[in-house]
């Protein structure tokens, strides 16, 4: 009785560990994630964000089809309970404007909107590759 009561109780603590394990780990965000978001005034846009990590933090860059982001850096992102959080500058200088983007993880879909300093804002959906 003994020994299937430690078998049990061992199988418990692995099973737990494990879980412990998976969930303290970062969810699978590094890699390439596709998809598209809608312009005001512009229309559809693809866009293509790619996550890294570098020094142990999270790091990406943005890509669009009409040409306003090519590799722009992501900045202060961060992952938290579920939810990506970052934002990038379009433009330059007195030109510029930020843009902040709020993302949920659903398996391996990124989804949520975005919006501008001036106001703008929509909905965004991406997939990973």
């Amino acid at each position: 009785m003994k020994k299937s009561s430690a078998h049990f109780a061992l199988f418990v603590f692995m099973i737990t560990l494990c879980s412990i394990f998976s969930f303290s780990q970062e969810a699978d965000l590094i890699g390439t994630w596709k998809g598209s978001t809608v312009i005001p005034d512009q229309g559809e846009d693809e866009v293509i964000l790619v996550i890294t990590k570098n020094e142990g933090e999270l790091a990406a860059t943005m890509s669009d089809s009409l040409g306003m982001l090519t590799d722009i850096e992501c900045e202060d992102m961060e992952f938290d309970d579920g939810t990506l959080t970052f934002n990038f500058t379009i433009g330059q200088e007195m030109e510029s404007e930020t843009v902040w983007i709020t993302l949920e993880l659903e398996d391996n879909t990124l989804k949520g909107y975005w919006e501008s300093g001036d106001g703008d804002q929509g909905d965004i959906e991406l997939n990973k590759q």
